[in-house]
């Protein structure tokens, strides 16, 4: 996973408290005229047998709305169990990965990568288009991810998963240390969850209310970004 480089992740856990996922990803930027060739290239190498380990699975998402300093324009990224990206990264000389990567290679520019792992996610699994990736920097993870997990425990909506998860590898002078992923199935969902708080019923405000009083002192948004799935294999 040399060349290509990027930014942040993509998560599959199962339900909340299953198994940890652990995620690589890597952010290249490509020119408008060339993404359908980078997401062939991509299809066709993935699609591809033993083009990766068993329990690993790949994304290619284009990256939407992001800061200026986050400018990626694509970001591919991998995901699965310990073990399972322990083999994906063990596979040594693979000449058809290099041939892809030579191929990538000529039409992006690699711009960062990260690892990390997810710690608790909400929602069922399943293929949202659209994802809202926060990004933390948290003083106290145990103390944010308890509230965090108060607050979604009776308010997460049913047509969205979100997980809690942390950097591990390629954290940037931002400093940040722990992420939220919200997926969803559109973008007047995305665009919608404010709406979706501000009609949550008085439990639900108060466990809002504590988990942004755990908020403020004990952690700050580094930096926020929306992508959408190209392809998932």
């Amino acid at each position: 996973m040399k060349k290509i480089i990027l930014s942040l992740l993509l998560l599959t856990t199962l339900n909340l408290f299953a198994q940890e996922n652990y995620w690589t990803s890597y952010n290249f930027n490509v020119d408008v005229e060339d993404e359908e060739i980078v997401a062939k290239l991509t299809n066709d190498y993935f699609s591809s047998p033993n083009s990766k380990a068993e329990g690993v699975t790949v994304f290619l998402f284009e990256n939407h709305f992001k800061d200026i300093s986050n400018n990626a324009s694509h970001t591919i990224a991998f995901t699965g169990t310990l073990d399972a990206m322990g083999k994906q990264y063990s596979q040594g000389d693979d000449l058809s990965w290099d041939l892809f990567l030579s191929k990538l290679n000529r039409y992006t520019k690699s711009h960062s990568s990260a690892a990390g792992r997810s710690l608790i996610s909400f929602g069922v699994p399943g293929n949202y288009p659209v994802q809202n990736l926060y990004i933390l920097k948290v003083k106290n993870g145990r103390k944010f991810a308890a509230a965090w997990e108060n607050y979604n425990t009776i308010s997460n909506p049913e047509d969205r998963r979100v997980t809690f998860g942390q950097f591990n590898l390629g954290r940037s002078t931002n400093g940040e240390t722990h992420y939220v992923l919200s997926e969803v199935n559109s973008f007047k969902d995305a665009f919608g969850m404010k709406k979706f708080r501000d009609r949550i019923s008085s439990a639900k405000n108060t466990a809002w209310n504590k988990f942004i009083e755990e908020f403020d002192g004990n952690a700050e948004m580094v930096k926020t970004k929306t992508r959408t799935v190209v392809g998932k294999w």
